[in-house]
């Protein structure tokens, strides 16, 4: 029975009373609900326990599969960074190696491109040292290239390059020679950029021109600029070109022509006064001069200008 139950039937024994309710039926009730709150409760324990030890024994068997990986992964980091530490070392030591090596010095060189520069005085003067560092000289290369360029005129340019493991390679550009210049009937060549080499040749080459009468290297230097960009058949057609400069011309030059005309000529508009050359020589009759100083005009050899030679050029440039 319940306390208030209890209380209740005391209070009706004292004052003489029945209670109106069975006292044994409520105590059984009370005893089997007392016994199915334990039951319930002992139910709930029993239930919870397996649960807690089935998600034990789950976290147990879940760490257990994990232990193996997370050993496999640390001993693969392990590895990689053993590895990248072993091979730092190798290239260290193959690199001090290497410099104390004779592969780190400059062995041989060679020269290609050459025609008529000497393969070993371009070598003699890169002033490139052999047994020497290899490394340190390629990075000055454009010194050694420049030295070259300066000691030996033909040389338009010099490119130094690794060859082989030890060795460099100079390949060599020359100038072209495009004419002779003639000096007391001793000739000397002279490049496209219009510099007069002082090798002496008794002989003119054939085919090329001859410059005679130039006391200005820097006239020469003008001359040859405009000389380049002549078209190659006029080119072919020059023999002689002889400066030849009045008091108030001093740019005035005469070409000796292979088709025996002559043309005189500024240097300034050579290209440009050249360009009508083919149409004025082709209605000459015979070989003369041609005029181009200012305007353009012909006329024999023996005589002086005149007006019907004037209207031939004209027609010609027409």
């Amino acid at each position: 029975m319940t306390p208030w139950q209890k209380e209740n039937l005391e209070y009706l024994k004292k004052h003489g009373n029945q209670p109106v309710w069975n006292p044994s039926v409520v105590s059984e009730e009370a005893e089997q609900e007392e016994v199915t709150e334990e039951n319930a409760t002992e139910t709930e324990d029993s239930t919870e326990e397996p649960e807690t030890e089935e998600k034990q024994k789950k976290t147990y068997e879940s760490f257990a599969d994990r232990l193996p990986k997370i050993k496999e992964v640390r001993n693969k980091r392990l590895y990689r960074r053993l590895t990248l530490i072993v091979s730092v070392f190798l290239i260290a030591i193959l690199i001090v190696l290497y410099f104390v090596s004779p592969l780190s010095k400059l062995g041989s060189i060679s020269v290609t491109g050459s025609v008529s520069v000497d393969n070993q005085q371009v070598i003699a003067q890169s002033k490139l040292e052999k047994g020497k560092s290899l490394w340190e000289q390629f990075g000055d290369r454009t010194i050694y290239e420049e030295k070259i360029k300066r000691q030996l005129p033909r040389v338009k340019k010099a490119t130094i390059s690794l060859s082989g493991i030890n060795s460099f390679n100079i390949k060599i550009d020359e100038y072209e020679v495009v004419a002779l210049e003639s000096v007391n009937n001793v000739y000397h060549p002279i490049l496209e950029n219009g510099k007069i080499l002082p090798e002496e040749m008794s002989a003119p080459i054939s085919g090329m021109p001859v410059f005679q009468n130039f006391q200005d290297q820097s006239i020469i230097k003008n001359l040859m600029d405009s000389y380049k960009k002549l078209p190659e058949d006029i080119k072919q057609n020059i023999s002689e070109i002889r400066y030849t400069p009045s008091n108030a011309n001093k740019e005035l030059i005469t070409l000796h022509m292979k088709d025996a005309n002559e043309v005189i000529v500024n240097i300034s508009q050579l290209v440009e006064k050249m360009a009508y050359y083919g149409k004025v020589a082709s209605q000459m009759e015979k070989p003369g001069i041609i005029d181009m100083e200012v305007g353009i005009f012909s006329y024999p050899f023996n005589n002086e200008s005149t007006e019907e030679s004037v209207d031939e050029s004209s027609q010609a440039l027409e």
